[in-house]
C-alpha cells in the first residue's frame, strides 16, 4: 500500500505550480470570494447618507414645522397628535440632495401638515345657556410615512434613502457638542478659513456617529456645509504634496506648510497640481460629494508633525 500512497503524493505535488505560484493562487482563492461577499453585501464605499448633513439650525427648522403643525391639531375636545421632525429631515435629505441650505421654513411646515389628515370631529358643549350652545372642532390622526412618500410620488430607492436615514436616532443633530454656535465667524490668524464666507459647522473633530457606517468613529477634521461647487482656497503658503483620488476622501488637496499638513476632501474640481506652490487664499479645488460622503460639504484637516489636530483652534 506504501508504493500507491507515494505514487499518489507524486502526482499530487507535479501537478501543483512552482512555490511562488502557489501562494499566489492560494491568495486568490482566498481574496477573490472575500471580494465578491463585499462587493454583493457591503455594497460600493459611498453609501447613501445615514445622517443628514444638517447644522442644528438647520435642523430646528424641521423641529419647528412639527412643534407647529401638532399644535394646531390640539383642540378643547381633543388633545391632538404629535409630528416627528426626524421624517420631515429625511425626507428632506433626499429630496434636497442634502443640501440643507435650500432648506424653506415654509415648505418644511407644508411638509409637516401632509402628516396629519382629519379622523373625524368632536364637541364640546356649554350647558351654562339655555338652550346649550355646542362647537365642533375637528380630530386629527397621523398618516402613515408611506402614504406621504406615495403622495410625494417618491421612487423605490428614494423611499428606501429614506428609511436607511430613520434607522438612526437624529436627535444628537439638535446640540452636536462639536459644532459652533449660531453666528459664527472664524479669527483668521496663522490660517485663513478654507471656504470664505461659509461658516457653518455641520461636524467637528472628534467622536461622533458615523454618517455612513452608524457606529461611533473619530473624525480627524471639520465638516464644513459648502454647497458642491464652492471655491475652496488654500489655508496658508505652502506646496501640493498630494492632488487627486484619495480613497474614502475622494478627491482632495494635501498641502505641505513645513511641520503642517491641511487636507481638503470631498472636492468635485481640483485646480492644482502636485509639486505645485500655492499662496494662501489662492483658489485650489471647489468642494464637492466625492468618496465616503453623505451629501456635499468640505472636510477639511490639519495635522502637526503627521498628527491630526483640531482646526478650530486655529481661528478661536
Amino acid at each position: 500500500m506504501a508504493a500507491p500512497a507515494g505514487l499518489i503524493a507524486r502526482v499530487v505535488l507535479a501537478l501543483l505550480p512552482e512555490p511562488e505560484k502557489a501562494v499566489k493562487w492560494v491568495l486568490v482563492i482566498l481574496l477573490v470570494p472575500a471580494a465578491l461577499l463585499v462587493l454583493f453585501f457591503a455594497g460600493p464605499v459611498v453609501v447613501w447618507e445615514r445622517v443628514p448633513i444638517a447644522s442644528p439650525e438647520q435642523v430646528m427648522i424641521y423641529v419647528r414645522a412639527a412643534r407647529e403643525v401638532s399644535a394646531m391639531t390640539v383642540t378643547p375636545c381633543d388633545s391632538g397628535v404629535t409630528v416627528d421632525w426626524q421624517p420631515l429631515l429625511a425626507i428632506d435629505a433626499v429630496r434636497l440632495e442634502q443640501d440643507f441650505s435650500k432648506a424653506n421654513p415654509d415648505k418644511a411646515e407644508e411638509l409637516a401638515r401632509m402628516f396629519i389628515e382629519k379622523a373625524g370631529y368632536c364637541e364640546v358643549c356649554d350647558y351654562s345657556v339655555d338652550p346649550p350652545e355646542c362647537s365642533k372642532f375637528p380630530v386629527y390622526r397621523l398618516r402613515p410615512l408611506e402614504d406621504v412618500l406615495e403622495d410625494l410620488e417618491f421612487s423605490r430607492e428614494q423611499r428606501e434613502k429614506v428609511e436607511n436615514i430613520l434607522q438612526v436616532d437624529l436627535s444628537f443633530l439638535l446640540g452636536q457638542e462639536n459644532a459652533v454656535p449660531p453666528g459664527w465667524t472664524p479669527a483668521e490668524k496663522e490660517l485663513k478659513w478654507p471656504v470664505p464666507g461659509v461658516f457653518t459647522v455641520t461636524s467637528g473633530y472628534g467622536y461622533r456617529l458615523d454618517p455612513v457606517e452608524g457606529g461611533m468613529s473619530f473624525h480627524t477634521g471639520v465638516d464644513i456645509a459648502a454647497p458642491v461647487g464652492t471655491p475652496v482656497q488654500a489655508a496658508v503658503d505652502g506646496v501640493v504634496a498630494k492632488a487627486g483620488w484619495s480613497g474614502n476622501f475622494g478627491y482632495a488637496v494635501y498641502i505641505r506648510h513645513g511641520s503642517i499638513m491641511t487636507i481638503y476632501a470631498h472636492l468635485s474640481h481640483i485646480t492644482v497640481q502636485e509639486g505645485q506652490q500655492v499662496d494662501a487664499g489662492e483658489v485650489i479645488a471647489y468642494s464637492g460629494n466625492t468618496g465616503k460622503s453623505t451629501g456635499p460639504h468640505l472636510h477639511f484637516e490639519v495635522r502637526v508633525m503627521g498628527l491630526p489636530v483640531d482646526p478650530l483652534n486655529f481661528y478661536k
